[in-house]
């Protein structure tokens, strides 16, 4: 009986470990022990090859001073909102230099979903729809077919590529460039709508405005304007119309406000709430360098 109990605690722990979540803490920080390795990959999800060549290219960015990079795989992590995690992790370790030149990768495959965060300096090489593009486009074809390491090698070789100054390939399959044809032809369909549906209600405001109440022609003209009162910036108006067709007299008043008197009632401007992330790392020899993040990057699910 013990020997039933003892098993069933060993399988109950093997359990245990194999569905494990990840918190923020429990994440490897890799780079902290090696500089030349910038891949957390405690459940070998990607092979040692990706690994490998994915910190290659991580060195070679930081090397050159264009970017800090860290790339983390899991299993599962302890929360359904992968981009919180993703930024309070990358922030938490300092990811990027003084500049905020970060970018953190995380993907997490219970979730099935691929996750860039992008410091400030590198978000006008960066933006969000490149790092969208590189995601549906490089990624995700090779995820869904379960190749992790395929899709996260090419994800990285072309966010280089980017931020070397190249431009992106075709790299759609038929599916992504029809859905993306598809897309610009809705919003252009929309576009249309929008102009089309502005322009019937300015043509019925006009009808409407013109339209004499007693004999229902479109035959009312502005006769004569009167100033009722005039304060704080405050314009009282009132408008006489006559109808051309049978000499009915209409008045409306309207209201005119002056911008320029509230500028000069002072009351300062708009209150900016700014700071960065989290920050923390160490030195460059084994270690981030301190960077933070705003809001930039993307993400995909497949």
């Amino acid at each position: 009986m013990k020997r039933f109990f003892a098993i069933l605690l060993l399988l109950t722990l093997c359990i245990d470990l194999a569905a494990r979540e990840y918190s923020v803490e429990d994440i490897p920080n890799v780079q902290l022990s090696n500089r030349y390795r910038f891949t957390s990959n405690p459940d070998g999800i990607l092979s040692d090859w990706a690994v490998a060549k994915i910190d290659s290219i991580c060195y070679d960015l930081r090397h050159r001073g264009i970017a800090q990079t860290a790339v983390v795989a899991v299993s599962e992590i302890d929360t359904d909102d992968v981009f919180d995690f993703a930024y309070e992790l990358f922030s938490e370790w300092g990811v990027g230099s003084s500049s905020n030149s970060g970018i953190g990768v995380l993907l997490v495959e219970q979730a099935r979903e691929i996750r860039f965060v992008t410091g400030y300096g590198v978000e006008g090489a960066l933006p969000d729809a490149i790092c969208k593009r590189i995601q549906t486009s490089y990624m995700l074809p090779h995820f869904r077919d379960g190749d992790y390491s395929a899709g996260m090698v090419a994800g990285l070789e072309a966010i280089r590529a980017v931020l070397n100054g190249s431009e992106l390939d075709a790299g759609l399959s038929d599916d992504y460039a029809e859905d993306d044809k598809e897309a610009a032809l809705a919003l252009v369909i929309f576009f249309v709508l929008v102009i089309i549906g502005s322009l019937i209600i300015v043509v019925v405001v006009d009808r409407a405005s013109r339209k004499c109440p007693r004999c229902q022609q479109l035959a009312l003209q502005k006769d004569s304007v009167r100033v009722v009162s005039h304060n704080f910036g405050v314009t009282n108006y009132e408008d006489t119309f006559v109808c051309t067709n049978c000499g009915h007299t209409l008045k409306r008043k309207r209201q005119d406000y002056d911008s320029t008197h509230s500028n000069r009632r002072g009351g300062g401007g708009p209150i900016i709430m700014g700071g960065g992330g989290f920050r923390g790392g160490g030195s460059i020899g084994g270690g981030w360098g301190g960077g933070s993040f705003g809001g930039g990057g993307a993400g995909s699910r497949w």
